[in-house]
């Protein structure tokens, strides 16, 4: 049962992927001849491949790598770090303010 569960989310991911990657077009004729055919849905599979290397190529070099891991791993580091000063910053703010119960 588990893996039929998992069966369903990849493919509804992937349905989602296609949809998201291909939104501009306004009917199913993803690559514009004028026709609806499985011309079609290559088209629609390739710019949702597309759009996956654009999306996972994080330091923008053209390459999907290890150095996309290390410089993703450095922005969520610097925006954990941006967000735990900013909560920092509003506990301070926020402590003055408090009254303590007696």
């Amino acid at each position: 049962m588990d893996a039929f569960v998992l069966v369903l989310v990849v493919i509804g991911v992937g349905l989602v992927a296609i949809w998201y990657f291909n939104r501009d077009t306004k009917d199913f004729d993803a690559n514009k001849d004028g026709a609806v055919n499985f011309d079609d849905a290559k088209k629609a599979v390739e710019n949702t491949v597309q759009g996956f290397k654009a999306v996972a190529d994080v330091n923008k070099d053209g390459k999907v790598d290890v150095a996309d891991v290390k410089a993703a791993g450095k922005k969520a580091k610097a925006g954990a770090k941006k967000a735990a000063t900013k909560a920092k910053t509003a506990a301070k703010k926020a402590a003055p303010k408090l009254k303590v119960a007696k």
